[in-house]
């Protein structure tokens, strides 16, 4: 399948709670290692927050259905990732 499909759907964890939607497929050079690699981009809105974009692997894209994409993490790690990436955009 073509990740660029994805784009539009909803991202959800491997229990089926809803993570965010997916605005983009891009690849990006990774810091250490600087190998390119392809990161699908989950936008998450939150009432009265600001709206933040995660990265997730493409390697961690379990299946799609319709209008729904599952991933191999866990809701309450990617709201920690989400948590972090807030409190970075607070210092800056």
């Amino acid at each position: 399948m073509n990740v660029q499909e994805l784009v539009g759907k909803i991202a959800a964890d491997k229990n089926s709670r809803k993570l965010g939607k997916i605005i983009k497929v891009e690849k990006i050079q990774d810091q250490k290692t600087k190998i390119w690699k392809e990161h699908i981009l989950i936008l998450v809105k939150n009432f009265l927050k600001k709206d933040v974009v995660i990265l997730v692997e493409v390697e961690k894209f379990i299946e799609v259905k319709e209008i729904y994409v599952w991933f191999d993490i866990l809701k309450e790690d990617f709201d920690q990732e989400v948590r972090e990436t807030r409190a970075l955009m607070k210092l800056m």
